[in-house]
This record gives C-alpha cells, sequence and structure tokens, in this order.
C-alpha cells in the first residue's frame, strides 16, 4: 500500500493506554513501516528506573514541560523543543519537573517499548492522565521490564537528585 496516514492523539483509531502514570498514545503509521511513534504524557515527578535498552535506541521528542536528564555521564536539561537521542546499551533515567506535565514524542526503531506498555497498561479512549494511577509490584514491573529488553539498574530519579542535575547544568552554562 502506497498510502500516507495522517493522525493525531485524539484519533479513535490510535491506541491509547494509561500506563503506570502517564497516558500512552501510539500514532498509526503508513502499512510496512517498522517504527513506533508513540505520544506520552508524564506528570510531574514522574521518573522510571535506572535502565538500559540493549536493542533500542531511546529518541523523543519534548513537545511540552521540563525534565532533568541522565544518560551515562552526561547531564541535561531538556525543553519543549529539543530532541533527546539515547544510544541503546547507555543507562539512561529522566524526571519530570517544573509545574506542568512533560509531553514527549518517541520515535524507535522496533516495537520492545511499546509492547511493554501494552504488557502493563490499561486501553483507554480518554485522552488524559489516570486519575488513579495503577503500578504493578516492583517484581511483576522488573520481570515485564526484563521481557521488554529492558533492564533496570538502579532507582528512578529522586527530586532532589534531579534539582541536584539542574543546578549542576545551569551553573556549567554560566561559566
Amino acid at each position: 500500500m502506497n498510502t500516507a496516514v495522517i493522525d493525531d492523539r485524539n484519533s479513535a483509531h490510535a491506541a491509547a493506554w494509561w500506563f503506570l502514570d502517564t497516558l500512552v498514545v501510539e500514532h498509526r503509521r503508513a502499512a510496512g513501516m517498522s517504527s513506533v511513534v508513540l505520544e506520552m504524557t508524564l506528570p510531574v515527578g514522574h521518573s522510571q528506573a535506572l535502565h538500559v535498552h540493549d536493542d533500542l535506541d531511546d529518541t523523543w521528542y519534548v513537545i511540552e514541560g521540563r525534565m532533568a536528564v541522565r544518560c551515562g555521564d552526561d547531564e541535561h536539561v531538556a525543553e519543549a523543543g529539543h530532541w533527546i537521542s539515547m544510544p541503546r546499551g547507555v543507562p539512561h533515567s529522566f524526571r519530570v519537573v517544573g509545574d506542568q506535565p512533560a509531553r514527549i514524542l518517541l520515535v524507535h526503531d522496533n516495537s520492545t517499548f511499546r509492547d511493554f506498555v501494552n504488557d502493563l497498561g490499561v486501553p483507554t479512549a480518554e485522552r488524559v492522565l489516570p486519575s488513579k494511577p495503577a503500578f504493578p509490584a516492583t517484581e511483576e514491573l522488573t520481570r515485564a521490564a526484563r521481557a521488554h529488553e529492558i533492564r533496570p539498574i538502579g532507582s528512578p530519579m529522586s527530586e532532589e537528585q534531579a534539582q541536584a542535575l539542574i543546578a549542576r547544568v545551569l551553573a556549567q552554562q554560566a561559566s
């Protein structure tokens, strides 16, 4: 098929899940494409465990919000308009900071993360953050992550760690 697909986050044809404390919308792509495009809305304070994708380059564009980002030894403050590209095999994490949720557009070269979301998420027709976030037991979350080629290797980034990261980045930029 040689037909373009035009999609938006409110399309009834786009799959959506409440995943932990986030909203994930999978944008449709033209037939035969292997890339996966996910739009995520992440509440203030959202952070995942420090983790590694061995077979996925983790790339995303920040549409709205602000995030403290760690990738290997690198630290960044990501805001609307920033493109983040984290290579496979490198430990990374982030935390949404500030006073508004973040919205990011992920573009992945395979479905491992989408399948993780599908495994643990709750399908929804609503396009809002879940009113009652659902976090599985740590053992279940770890099992599901490993089943989808995600290796948790540390704790989520705390608010204190995020604020210290931001302070370091801003001090480096000022000097």
